[in-house]
Parts: C-alpha cells; structure tokens; sequence
C-alpha cells in the first residue's frame, strides 16, 4: 500500500472512531486532523473558548489493516 492510501485509511479509521466515541456535538466541528508522527494522529475539535485534542496511536497490519491502539484525550484552552 503506497503511503497516501495508508494515510487515507488511518484517517477513516480515527474519523470513524470519533463519530463513535465522541459526544460533545455543538461548537465549530473538526478543525484538523494531522499526523504528529509515524503511528500518532492528532484530531482537533474546536469547541467555544477550547480545543478538543484526541491523541490517537495506530498500527497498520502487513495487509494494511489499521488498529487504534490507543487513545488519549486532552483540551486546550485559548
């Protein structure tokens, strides 16, 4: 699997956990989605007065199946 389709694949993946999994539905939706590095995407969700982050850790199996391993959450305030 070359490296876009690897990407694309992750990101459905944490996308379709985020639809899921998160509950707090109102403010400006998902700002961005961004590879923080090579097994570590960052998903960003813009509430009023914060910033939603769901840290997610992935492995690709060898048929390119993706697995999240593992799941933080966090918030930044501005």
């Amino acid at each position: 699997m070359d490296p876009v389709q690897q990407s694309i694949c992750i990101y459905q993946a944490i996308l379709a956990d985020v639809a899921k999994t998160y509950r707090l539905r109102g403010g400006g939706g998902i700002s961005s989605v961004k590879q923080t590095s090579s097994t570590t995407f960052t998903v960003e969700i813009a509430q009023e007065g914060r910033v939603d982050l769901l840290n997610y850790t992935v492995k690709v199996g060898s048929a390119g199946k993706v697995e999240i391993v593992g799941k933080t959450e966090g918030t930044q305030s501005y």
